[in-house]
């Protein structure tokens, strides 16, 4: 009985870690639960020379927004590994989306004009497909789902199930041969790591953005962007002011709640929320367009910032980096 209860646990434990690190580690920034605008930097999206240090020795953005898209496409890779992985070991497998742990956030992608003209900030569709989830209600929740799976397989079945999803736990420990990993460590081990090391660093990340954002070279661009802006016919001081103008105005649309269903009240709202997404796309494209002139120098700014927060933390890194 010892045995079955450890492995139930692990079984719960491995289905729910991934959306637990990658929820820490996007909070060390802008938290997904409450989307922070004024984090949402302007280097997002427009394609420069530069090669950002920190992508390139770690693997991941400085950048709150960019880095939140990096750990949602490698989430989504990892688990596409995780259910062929099983499926090979003859099992079922079932995965949370990765975009639902971003669900009360503002969508991200690759910040592209191709992607700007489409969703805009991100902000009115992201509400939108929310909606629509809670009225559909479509995605079983992925932890009940594994449980209930298991649970339906044999005695037998479910030792070879912990097997492929975990390793042998049971592997001795008298023997220089190292146990074939199960399917988890296969696919998410590295991501983990990834998060862990985001998670590690929060405050320093935090204070990197802050400090470029604070610099007096990127609040020209943001006085220069206004200026463009204000000759597209937007008037808002800085992108901050943007994205908290959109959402404002999402703020006026009128919600009901029916049987604990949020749903958007009246046709007259549904309305009011379409013209929304439709300004939210042309003033985002605008905003685009105007920060192409300084995107080059800005990119060099944040590359200059992340050489000196590597320099800084070089042996903390490392010694996180070493193998345990």
């Amino acid at each position: 009985m010892g045995v079955t209860y450890a492995r139930e646990m692990v079984r719960y434990f491995v289905a729910s870690i991934v959306v637990a690190v990658l929820l820490t580690a996007c909070g060390s920034d802008a938290a997904p639960e409450t989307f922070n605008p004024t984090e949402a930097t302007s280097d997002l999206g427009v394609e420069t020379a530069v090669a950002f240090p920190l992508e390139v020795e770690l693997g991941f953005a400085s950048e709150p927004e960019r880095r939140r898209y990096q750990l949602i496409s490698r989430q989504r890779l990892a688990d596409e590994a995780m259910l062929q992985c099983m499926e090979q070991a003859g099992f079922l497998y079932a995965v949370r989306p990765a975009e639902e742990a971003f669900r009360s956030g503002a969508f991200v992608g690759d910040g592209s004009r191709a992607w700007t003209q489409v969703n805009g900030l991100g902000i009115t569709v992201s509400f939108i497909d929310a909606v629509a989830s809670e009225a559909a209600r479509e995605t079983a929740d992925a932890v009940a789902t594994n449980l209930d799976y298991v649970a339906s397989l044999t005695p037998e079945q479910q030792v070879d199930y912990d097997r492929a999803l975990v390793g042998d736990l049971l592997a001795q420990t008298n023997t220089s041969i190292e146990p074939a990993p199960g399917c988890w460590e296969q696919s998410y081990n590295d991501i983990v790591a990834s998060v862990a090391l985001i998670d590690a660093f929060a405050l320093e990340l935090s204070s990197l953005n802050s400090r470029l954002n604070a610099d007096p070279r990127v609040i020209r661009f943001q006085q220069d962007w206004s200026a463009c802006m204000n000759t597209a016919g937007y008037s808002y001081v800085n992108e901050a002011a943007l994205s908290d103008d959109v959402y404002a105005r999402l703020l006026d649309i009128e919600l009901v709640a029916t049987n604990g269903v949020t749903q958007v009240a009246s046709p007259d709202a549904l309305d009011a929320l379409a013209a929304l997404a439709a300004f939210e796309r042309d003033v985002a494209v605008a905003g685009f367009d105007c920060r192409l002139g300084f995107a080059d120098e800005l990119a060099q700014l944040r590359s200059d910032y992340e050489r000196e927060f590597l320099d800084d933390n070089r042996f903390r890194i490392a010694e996180l980096q070493s193998p345990s």
